[in-house]
């Protein structure tokens, strides 16, 4: 009888030629070795799918599929569908694992069964990592340190997209991954957050994130502000509230008109607050935009206001827990 891989690592590849030797060369020197690797071009007009080819014939653990309808979702779907592990994982085509990436997730699974095993992140670049890359990198590190994942799940997608591993039987019982919408990562996240996954993370960096000018995420409509925004206040109204509950929305700025948007879609009434309502608009969408001192004590709240400095933010904090406001409580960062 043939022996099943027990990690099956999906890979989408699209016009990623100049990265899949490093990033494959990371995965073939993995200190543990049962692994199946099934790459997905993505109709690639480069020359991924020829070096892909060559890469096949050096490691026999290695399959090269062709997409059949252009997409991260449908590719991830058809690497599934291909797949034999016992655990599923993903990995991008423009990043590296570390050499004991995998050996740590299973280490970890083994020991936390039905969980959704990460680790820590640590963005690379041929130039400078951004500001902002950095404070995400720092941010999504410190949830593996707290363990408040879904305590924060509304404010960012909690997981690294390439960062994780959960049993197959997630795919096969709870979601497909042709359930899901774009942003994919974060739908994901979501789901598993609905249907009740406790997250574990690894105190190691167990994936290393390639920033550059063509990663998917600066380029694509689906990875931008709306289409986050969108797919996250969909999820809270479906999970957090009842349709005839009233609830309070803090920050009039940008993230706020689009939290307000989706409310205003669903006929979800809510009640709107601003630090400096005085310099706002008093009408915006029939709703008018109050002073922060009238916000009410422990009625279910969404915060969409979260400054750079820290003193800020603790000052926010103190303010909201004044009003007995607790974040992954009656009160979510968005």
């Amino acid at each position: 009888m043939e022996h099943s891989p027990f990690i099956s690592i999906l890979m989408p590849v699209y016009n990623a030629e100049s990265f899949l030797n490093a990033c494959l060369d990371s995965i073939i020197k993995q200190s543990f070795t049962n692994w199946e690797l099934l790459i997905v071009n993505d109709y690639s007009t480069d020359e991924s799918n020829s070096r892909l080819m060559e890469w096949c014939l050096k490691d026999e653990r290695i399959q090269l599929l062709q997409n059949t309808t252009k997409g991260i979702i449908p590719a991830l779907q058809l690497a599934f569908e291909n797949s034999r592990g016992k655990f599923i994982t993903r990995m991008d085509a423009d990043d590296l694992m570390p050499i004991n990436k995998l050996q740590r997730f299973v280490k970890k699974a083994n020991l936390c069964p039905n969980s959704i095993i990460t680790g820590k992140v640590a963005y690379f670049s041929d130039e400078i990592v951004s500001d902002g890359y950095l404070r995400y990198e720092a941010w999504l590190n410190s949830l593996v340190d707290s363990g408040d994942y879904w305590k924060a799940v509304y404010r960012e997608c909690v997981i690294a997209s390439p960062n994780w591993m959960v049993a197959r039987t997630c795919f096969e019982q709870d979601f497909s991954f042709s359930d899901l919408t774009y942003p994919e990562d974060y739908d994901m996240v979501l789901k598993w957050y609905e249907k009740g996954y406790n997250v574990v993370g690894i105190e190691h960096v167990t994936h290393q994130w390639h920033e550059h000018p063509a990663r998917t995420s600066r380029n694509s409509d689906n990875y931008q502000q709306k289409a986050f925004f969108k797919l996250k206040t969909k999820c809270f109204i479906r999970l957090e509230i009842n349709p005839s509950e009233k609830i309070q929305l803090i920050g009039a700025g940008v993230k706020g008109k689009l939290v307000a948007k989706e409310l205003d879609a669903k006929k979800i009434a809510y009640d709107w607050y601003d630090f400096n309502a005085k310099k706002k608009v008093d009408v915006i969408n029939a709703v008018k935009i109050q002073d922060l001192s009238k916000v009410k004590p422990q009625l279910k709240s969404i915060l969409t206001v979260w400054p750079e400095d820290e003193k800020m933010r603790n000052a926010i904090k103190k303010f909201m827990n004044e009003k007995n406001l607790f974040f992954g409580d009656n009160c979510w960062l968005f």
